[in-house]
C-alpha cells in the first residue's frame, strides 16, 4: 500500500513541486514542475521577490501533481530568513525583499544595541546580516505600521493555499528572534528592534495539519528548506553538507551549544524538523558558480566538466568574503579576488569549486568528531566537488539524495498520515530510493 504526497520546495535560484510515492519500500519522487527564480532589483533599487509569479508557478505545480493521480497531503519548504508582510485584510503590504538586499549592511548596530553574546544567548545564531532580526529592524516603518502578521516565506505560502496565520519552528528558527529555551518568539529580541510581538505567528510544529488546497490537506513540515533537507540526508555521527546556493554544514545534536565557542566559531543552532538540533554554520555554495553561468551562458554541468580537466594548483579565494553575497559581476568579483585576471573561464570554476570544498572541510573540521560528510542537495551530482572535499576534509564523503529537500518535506507528511511511525523508520527505507524527472 502507497500514499503519494505533493512536496512543494522553494529555492532562491529555482522551484519544484514533486509527487512523493511513499509506502513499504523504497520513496519514490518524481518532478513533476520546476522553474527559474531570481530576485529582480525594483525601482526603488532593493531587490525583491516576483511574489505573485512564484505563487503562480506553486499553484501550477500542484495542480499537475493533482492531474497525475490522488494526493493525500501537500508539504511546503522554502529558503529561510525571508518573510512577507500581511495586511488585515490578509493581503501582502508589499514584495518580499530578498536577503542579498543592501538595506541591513548596518547590521551591527543592532548586534552592538543588544550585544553580541546576549544575542547569541538567546537565538543562537551565527552573526549574519540577512537575518530577520536585521531585515525587520530596517524595514521602513510605513508599510511596518500597515501589517497585522509577519509570515515568513513557507508560512505565506501556507497561507496563500490555505487562508491559515500560522509559524513553524524551523522556519521561526532562521528569524534570530526565537528564544532556543522556551522556543517561544523573544519579547526582548522584538523590543530592541521596535517590533510589536503581536505581529508574529503562534507556532505550531511540523506534521500538524493546518487547512486544505483544493479538498488536499495541508501539513506543515520542516519550513526551512534545510531543515526538510536534514531529515532525508543526514546520519548518525557524520556531518552534513546540504549542498545548494549555500552550503549548509554541522550535524544533529539533542541539545543547543550557545557556549562562546560556539559563538566566536560562527555556528547557529537551527531547530530539526522532528525535534533537536542542526548545529551548523552557513557557507557561500553554488551560487559562486551559477551567478558565473548566468554571465557566460550554457549549462553548469558543462562548465564542471571543464573545470574537473584542469590540472594544477589553482588559487583559493574566500567565499564568504562579503563581495561575493550580491555582486553586479561575479565573474569580475572572482579574478579579482583570485587573480585570475585571463583565465579560462574552466580555471575559474575550479578555483570557486576548490574554495567552496576548502570552506566546508574547515566547518567540518570545527564540529565534533565525526566519522564522515554527507553530501545532499544539487552539490551530490558534482564529482569534482566531492572529490575535492574527501581531499581537503581527509574523511569519507557519500553522495546523499540530490532531491532531499523535497524528499524529506515528503517524510515529514508521510509521518503526520502514518504512513511512517518514526524518523528512524522513515530513513530506514531510503536506500534505493528513485528520483525522476518529468
Amino acid at each position: 500500500m502507497s500514499t503519494t504526497v505533493a512536496a512543494v520546495d522553494f529555492g532562491a535560484t529555482s522551484i519544484r513541486v514533486c509527487r512523493v510515492e511513499l509506502g513499504d519500500r523504497a520513496p519514490r519522487l518524481q518532478v513533476v514542475h520546476r522553474a527559474p527564480n531570481a530576485a529582480t532589483r525594483g525601482g526603488d533599487g532593493h531587490l525583491r521577490w516576483d511574489w505573485p509569479g512564484l505563487v503562480a508557478e506553486m499553484e501550477r505545480g500542484l495542480a499537475r501533481a493533482l492531474d497525475d493521480g490522488p494526493v493525500a497531503s501537500i508539504g511546503v519548504d522554502t529558503w529561510g530568513v525571508d518573510y512577507g508582510l500581511l495586511d488585515r485584510r490578509g493581503d501582502l503590504v508589499e514584495a518580499p525583499f530578498c536577503y542579498r538586499d543592501e538595506r541591513t549592511r548596518a547590521h551591527e548596530r543592532v548586534v552592538d544595541r543588544i550585544g553580541a553574546r546576549r544575542l547569541y544567548g538567546i537565538s543562537g545564531l551565527q552573526n549574519l546580516a540577512f537575518n530577520t532580526i536585521f531585515q525587520l529592524a530596517a524595514h521602513d516603518r510605513e508599510p511596518l505600521a500597515r501589517a497585522r502578521h509577519v509570515l515568513m516565506l513557507p508560512e505565506l505560502l501556507v497561507h496563500h493555499l490555505t487562508g491559515v496565520v500560522t509559524g513553524e519552528p524551523t522556519s521561526a528558527g532562521t528569524t534570530g528572534l526565537l528564544d532556543l529555551a522556551t522556543l517561544r518568539w523573544s519579547a526582548e529580541l522584538c523590543d530592541a528592534i521596535d517590533l510589536d510581538p503581536a505581529l508574529l505567528p503562534s507556532l505550531q510544529p511540523a506534521a500538524t495539519p493546518v487547512g486544505t488546497w483544493r479538498g488536499v490537506p495541508v501539513h506543515l513540515v520542516g519550513g526551512h528548506d534545510t531543515a526538510s533537507a536534514v531529515v532525508a540526508g543526514a546520519s548518525e555521527g557524520e556531518a552534513f553538507v546540504s549542498s545548494g546556493t549555500w552550503s549548509i554544514v554541522g550535524c544533529e545534536r539533542p541539545l543547543a551549544d550557545t557556549s562562546e565557542h560556539a559563538r566566536c566559531a560562527g555556528f547557529s543552532n537551527e531547530q530539526g524538523a522532528l525535534g533537536g538540533v542542526r548545529f551548523l554554520r552557513n557557507v557561500t555554495g553554488w551560487w559562486l558558480v551559477d551567478q558565473c553561468r548566468q554571465v557566460w551562458g550554457g549549462d553548469v554541468e558543462a562548465l564542471l566538466a571543464a573545470a574537473a580537466r584542469v590540472e594544477g594548483e589553482v588559487p583559493i579565494v574566500d567565499v564568504d568574503d562579503p563581495r561575493f553575497l550580491a555582486p553586479a559581476d561575479m565573474v569580475a568579483e572572482l579574478r579579482a579576488a583570485s587573480g585570475l585576471a585571463d583565465a579560462d573561464p574552466a580555471v575559474l570554476v575550479r578555483s570557486a569549486v576548490e574554495s567552496m570544498a576548502l570552506a566546508v572541510a574547515n566547518v567540518v573540521a570545527a564540529l565534533p568528531p565525526v566519522t564522515g560528510v554527507q553530501v545532499f542537495g544539487g552539490g551530490a551530482a558534482s564529482t569534482l566537488f566531492l572529490d575535492a572535499l574527501r581531499q581537503r576534509s581527509g574523511l569519507r564523503v557519500t553522495a546523499g539524495p540530490i532531491e532531499a529537500t523535497a524528499l524529506g518535506n515528503a517524510i515529514v507528511q508521510g509521518i503526520a498520515l502514518g504512513v511512517f511511525p518514526s524518523l528512524e523508520d522513515a530513513r530506514a527505507m531510503l536506500s534505493g530510493h528513485e528520483e525522476v524527472a518529468r
